[in-house]
């Protein structure tokens, strides 16, 4: 017979009290030792604590898990129907674990082992609505679509991007990581890594899911255009994999006559995440007086955006980082437009690159290019004719021939032979692949180049993947200023 709900919540709540005693008492073997190795009977201690500690975890596991089939049990029955409310259901089990606490050591699993998907998304969508508040609306919303999918294929996508959303959003991780920004983490990292076990990082802290600009791709500080315009996929895998089709062919057939086969040809795109990192260090004066754990989230997404913009635009080296979408298009002899003339820019040019997409690319196409060839079309006419784009007083138009013109830092600025300086076309095609989970790892003690002695510096090393290229060329065209096209093969 299960035992009363309020006993279970009172064992649960000594069980925690006491380990809560347990990390306070193993926090104060760690301090008291300082920055010296601990000695024999302090790690005798510690690891007394420890051992008492694993047991309370494990105990807490085990009450909670009880504690959750009693509430299942009593709303199937109807005996919760009061405590819980008015309008709870009997069978109402998916909105009733969106109405408990999210953040749970132990998720339900399955008979095979799996977790239970559901459960898992139903508590992530539950964590996303107690986040904290230095997460917008906007970002919020970008989260919940991320683990609210209806599609099955993507359903178990979300169930992973779920977990980590639980095991790195909770109030007790966020109090740790900001510990471990402000100290050297000993204790409170240990604590920690039981939980990341199931990360492919987890010899330092995950950064955690509100502040993580591999999920929050709608952030502030994210300014790449090429962010706003193309495919953005989160996964939680190594690898991304998709399908295209050419497409079913359709035929006329005379009555009576057997019908052609228009069986479409498939491809299998895959896009690899690549490893990015940033190192910051200081001293510790400074680390311990500037607060960085609270300018964390800020100061990475910034770092990412303009580490990546430069990538996603023209980089040409896709074993090591994501491949570019200029250099992707540059690659294919048919999908360049040659200038009219060779070192020379104009306005026909313009018209050339929109006038050879594809009519359904062309509909929803984008331009991209740099500010100062933008200014060179500026220039085109400037008496008002039917090549006028804009007066000097004026900023820089936002649409181009009918479609929405966006600024590329990173590509050609200068009108030289063989130049790739305007590209256009259905950036939905060109896909990015963040794998979510950025981690924060600390190096405690910088050593000098000359000496190998201490410096009083610490450093931060960010590491996040993230991958991206083109899945369907034949969408864009891109203007190189050459009377023949000439391709640039990929590196």
């Amino acid at each position: 017979m299960p035992r009363p709900i309020p006993t279970i919540k009172a064992d649960l709540s000594e069980a925690k009290s006491a380990l809560a005693r347990l990390e306070s008492d193993a926090e104060e073997v760690v301090r008291s030792a300082g920055d010296a190795e601990l000695t024999d009977g302090q790690q005798t201690r510690l690891e007394r604590i420890e051992t008492g500690a694993r047991r309370k975890r494990e105990l807490i596991r085990a009450l909670e898990g009880e504690l959750r089939d009693s509430a299942v049990d009593g709303v199937t029955s109807g005996r919760l129907r009061g405590e819980n409310g008015a309008g709870v259901r009997p069978g109402n089990g998916p909105e009733i674990m969106r109405r408990v606490e999210p953040y749970q050591d132990d998720l339900p699993a399955l008979r095979d082992g799996r977790y239970n998907d559901g459960d898992v998304i139903s508590r992530a969508l539950k964590a996303v609505e107690v986040a904290p508040a230095h997460m917008d609306d906007k970002a919020r919303e970008h989260v919940q679509r991320l683990v609210d999918v209806d599609d099955s294929d993507e359903n178990r996508q979300a169930a992973l991007i779920a977990r980590h959303m639980l095991m790195t959003g909770s109030p007790g991780y966020h109090e740790q990581f900001r510990e471990y920004m402000r100290t050297r983490g000993a204790y409170a990292g240990e604590l920690l890594r039981a939980s990341m076990t199931l990360t492919d990082a987890n010899g330092g802290f995950l950064v955690p899911f509100t502040l993580d600009p591999t999920i929050i791709l709608t952030n502030a500080g994210i300014m790449d255009p090429l962010r706003q315009i193309s495919t953005i996929k989160q996964i939680a895998t190594d690898s991304w994999n998709g399908v295209t089709s050419s497409g079913v062919t359709a035929s006329w057939t005379a009555e009576g006559a057997e019908a052609s086969d228009g069986t479409p040809t498939f491809a299998q795109p895959t896009i690899t995440p690549k490893r990015a990192d940033a190192w910051v260090e200081g001293t510790y004066e400074v680390l311990a007086d500037s607060g960085f754990a609270n300018q964390l989230g800020r100061l990475l997404a910034d770092a990412k955006a303009r580490h990546e913009g430069a990538a996603f635009a023209t980089a040409n080296v896709g074993a090591t980082r994501p491949r570019g979408v200029v250099a992707a298009v540059a690659a294919v002899t048919a999908s360049i437009v040659a200038s009219a003339a060779t070192n020379a820019l104009a306005i026909g040019d313009v018209y050339n690159v929109s006038d050879a997409l594809r009519p359904r690319d062309a509909a929803q196409a984008s331009w991209l290019a740099n500010k100062k060839i933008y200014s060179r079309v500026r220039q085109f006419d400037t008496s008002g004719g039917g090549s006028f784009w804009a007066n000097l007083g004026m900023g820089r138009p936002r649409m181009l021939l009918d479609a929405p013109a966006y600024e590329a830092s990173t590509m050609q600025s200068a009108v030289t032979t063989g130049g790739l300086v305007l590209l256009a076309g259905n950036f939905a095609e060109y896909y990015i692949v963040d794998r979510i989970g950025m981690s924060v790892q600390y190096n405690p003690m910088l050593m000098g180049l000359t000496t190998g002695r201490p410096t009083g510096k610490a450093g931060w090393l960010a590491l996040w993947r993230v991958g991206a290229d083109v899945v369907d060329v034949d969408a864009f065209r891109l203007l190189q200023l050459n009377a023949v096209a000439s391709n640039v093969p990929l590196a």
